[in-house]
């Protein structure tokens, strides 16, 4: 047999308000994540499934944002979002 509790409306509109506050600030970290992140030349084209070359070649043709880290050559990191935007405009001329 089931127990019968009584809860008051108020309390639990505050749990519902509380809930909704915390996932918009799982969302909020989940963004900002995203911001931080940034790969090597070599592991955005392991995820891209290309060649580390391939990933140069757009680096320079500004389809892939990218920094040096030592001037104009050496050490090179690629954000996630620029990552993200290539594979978005991408998909988008796909179709």
């Amino acid at each position: 047999m089931e127990d019968v509790i009584t809860v008051k409306v108020s309390d639990l509109t505050e749990l519902f308000k509380q809930l909704s506050q915390i996932r918009a600030e799982i969302k909020q970290l989940k963004e900002r994540d995203e911001e931080v992140k940034a790969f090597s030349i070599q592991q955005a084209a392991t995820m891209l499934s290309l060649h580390y070359n391939s990933v140069r070649k757009l680096i320079i043709r500004k389809k892939l944002f990218a920094k040096f880290l030592d001037g104009e050559s050496g050490k090179t990191i690629i954000p996630f979002w620029s990552i993200k935007s290539y594979l978005n405009s991408k998909e988008n001329s796909n179709h």
